[in-house]
C-alpha cells in the first residue's frame, strides 16, 4: 500500500536552512571607525586604519583612550617665519605670534558630548594666511574680521558650525594651494602630506557635517561650510557630490536670514550670493545642469567699498562675465527650448558683446594676475561656449566680411588669442584656481581639434596645431592634468585628428 503524499512529509524530518552567521561586533571600537560609523576590529592598529595609513594613530588612541594623538600633536615653539601676506592683514588671533596660543582644540578631538573637532593650531593660522594670500582674490567671502570671530565661535558650546566652517577651508586651501606631496607640518608631529592631511580634514568637516542638527534654521556659518563642502568635492573630482553641495548652498543663501545689526554678516552674505552664482553657472555650463541664483533688482550689491579693493573689483569683473547667461540662455544650451531659428541670432549677439567688454584694460589693469589669469581664461572659454551653440542651432556661416565669432573656424583664432594670454603670466597663476581651470582650457583644445580636423584649410600655417600642442603641455601641469585630462585629450586628437601627435611642430 503506497503511502500518502501526507504521510511520506510527516515521517521526513523537516531540514531548516542554515542559519544566517551573526554580524562579529567589537567591544569597542576605534573612534576613527565610530565617527564614520564603519565596522571595526578587536585587533589595533584596525583593518581599517592600516589601509589609510593612520595606524599609529589608531594604536595611539587605544593606549590613551583618548582621541589626542601624538601623530597630530602641535608642538610650540615651531618657527613660523614664512612670508605672511598683508593682503589683507590677518587678526591678531590668527597671527604667526599666536598662532601657538590661540585656544583651539587639538586636532581631532571631539568633545565628549557634542562630536565636532578643529585642526590644530598651527594648521589653521597657516591655511588662514595662505587663503587670504591665494583664494580671497578670486573669493573674497571671509575678512581676517570674520576669521577672528569664528575662532571665538568654534570655541562655545554650539559652535559646530564654525568648526565645520574652519576645517573645511583648511581642507581647501591644503588640497587646492599647497604642493601635494610637501610636509609643510611634519615640525609639528603631523607626518601626512598636505594632500593628505586636506583629504583628512575634509573627511573630517564632512563627518561635523553630519553631525550638525537637521533642523532648517540656515546660519552664514552653515551655507560658507556647504560652499566650501562643494569646492573641496570639486577639487577631489567629485563632480556630481559638488553639484549637490552647491545646489544645497545656493538654497540655504535664499531662506538665509541675517540680523540688520550685523553688517559684517550681510557684506559677505552678499559676496557669497555673487560666488555661487558664478559657480553654479560655471558648472551649469560644463556639466549641462540647471541654475538656481538668479539676478533681480532686488537682489545683493557688490560695491567696492574702496579704490584699493581689487578683490571686490575682480568679482565684479567675473559676475560681468557671467549676469548676461540668464535662464534662457541655459534653457537653449540644455535644449529644453526646442524654437530654432535666426531670431536666436540677435540675443546670442548681445551675449557676446557683453562677456568680450566685460574685461576692457580700464576694468583690468590694477588686477593681480591670479585673478586676471582666471578671468581671461573663463572669457576665452564663455566665447567657445557660445561658438558651441551657435554652431548647434545652425547660426554659423562661411562668408567673406561677416563678423569672426559667426563662422567655422573661429575657435583657432580663440585658441590663438588664449595661448597668447597664458604665456605672458605664470602657470602658478593658473593652477591655483584648481580643477575647474584645467577644464576650461581642455575643452577650448577640444574645440580647436574639431575645427582643424573639419576645416584644414583655417590653420595654413600651422600656428592652431601648435597652439593645440603648448596646451596640452599646460593641461598636464595643472590639476587633473596627469590623472585625467592629459589623457582625454589624446584619446579625443587620436579619434579626431590623428596625424597631429606624431607631427612635427611647426
Amino acid at each position: 500500500m503506497s503511502k500518502s503524499p501526507s504521510s511520506n512529509a510527516a515521517s521526513t524530518p523537516e531540514v531548516a536552512p542554515p542559519s544566517r552567521p551573526k554580524r562579529a561586533q567589537v567591544s569597542r571600537a576605534c573612534q576613527r571607525c565610530k565617527r564614520l560609523q564603519k565596522g571595526c576590529s578587536e585587533s589595533r592598529p584596525c583593518q581599517r586604519c592600516i589601509r589609510v595609513g593612520l595606524e599609529d594613530e589608531c594604536v595611539q588612541q587605544h593606549q590613551n583612550g583618548t582621541r589626542q594623538s601624538a601623530a597630530w600633536r602641535p608642538v610650540v615653539g615651531r618657527d613660523m617665519s614664512c612670508q605672511w601676506s598683508s593682503y589683507p592683514q590677518l587678526p591678531a588671533s590668527l597671527s604667526p605670534e599666536s598662532v601657538h596660543t590661540t585656544p583651539f582644540a587639538s586636532p581631532l578631538q571631539r568633545r565628549p558630548s557634542t562630536g565636532p573637532s578643529l585642526p590644530p593650531a598651527s594648521v589653521t593660522g597657516y591655511c588662514f594666511q595662505r587663503f587670504f594670500a591665494r583664494l580671497y582674490p578670486t573669493i573674497p567671502i571671509l575678512s581676517p574680521e570674520y576669521a577672528e570671530l569664528l575662532v571665538a565661535e568654534a570655541e562655545s558650546p554650539r559652535g559646530a558650525e564654525a568648526q565645520c566652517l574652519i576645517t573645511a577651508v583648511c581642507a581647501v586651501v591644503l588640497i587646492q594651494v599647497e604642493e601635494p606631496e610637501q610636509r609643510l607640518f611634519e615640525a609639528d608631529g603631523i607626518p601626512h602630506s598636505n594632500r593628505r592631511l586636506g583629504e583628512l580634514l575634509f573627511e573630517e568637516a564632512m563627518a561635523t557635517r553630519e553631525y550638525l542638527s537637521s533642523g532648517f534654521n540656515p546660519s552664514l556659518e552653515r551655507t560658507l561650510a556647504t560652499f566650501f563642502l562643494y569646492a573641496g568635492h570639486a577639487s577631489l573630482f567629485h563632480h556630481s557630490q559638488g553639484f549637490y553641495f552647491l545646489r544645497e548652498a545656493a538654497t540655504l543663501w535664499l531662506v538665509l536670514r541675517i540680523g540688520e545689526g550685523d553688517a559684517l554678516r550681510r557684506k559677505l552674505a552678499d559676496r557669497l550670493f555673487w560666488v555661487i552664482l558664478v559657480s553654479e553657472r560655471s558648472h551649469g555650463i560644463r556639466y549641462r545642469r540647471p541654475v538656481t541664483l538668479q539676478v533681480v533688482p532686488s537682489g545683493p550689491g557688490l560695491e567696492t567699498e574702496s579704490e584699493s579693493d581689487t578683490a571686490l573689483a575682480g568679482l565684479q569683473r567675473l559676475v560681468a562675465l557671467f549676469r548676461p547667461l540668464d535662464t534662457a540662455f541655459f534653457s537653449l544650451l540644455n535644449q529644453e527650448d526646442t524654437v530654432f531659428g535666426s531670431r536666436l541670432l540677435s540675443p546670442l549677439d548681445a551675449i557676446q558683446v557683453a562677456i568680450r567688454t566685460a574685461l576692457e584694460p580700464q576694468h583690468t589693469g590694477f588686477l593681480c594676475e591670479t585673478q586676471l589669469a582666471n578671468l581671461r581664461v573663463t572669457q576665452l572659454w564663455l566665447l567657445v561656449i557660445l561658438w558651441q551653440l551657435r554652431l548647434r542651432l545652425g547660426l554659423l556661416m562661411d562668408d567673406p566680411g561677416i563678423p569672426c565669432h559667426l563662422t567655422f573656424h573661429y575657435p583657432v583664432e580663440i585658441g590663438e588669442e588664449l595661448a597668447g594670454v597664458i604665456r605672458a603670466i605664470s602657470v602658478d597663476s593658473i593652477r591655483i584656481h584648481g580643477v575647474g581651470i584645467n577644464e576650461k582650457i581642455f575643452d577650448v583644445a577640444c574645440a580647436m581639434v574639431d575645427v582643424l580636423s573639419r576645416v584644414p584649410a583655417t590653420d595654413k600655417h600651422g600656428t592652431g596645431r601648435e597652439n593645440i600642442r603648448y596646451f596640452r603641455e599646460l593641461i598636464l601641469k595643472l590639476p587633473g592634468g596627469v590623472s585625467t585630462y592629459g589623457a582625454l585629450l589624446d584619446k579625443h586628437i587620436s579619434n579626431t585628428l590623428p596625424n597631429l601627435l606624431g607631427s612635427p611642430s611647426s
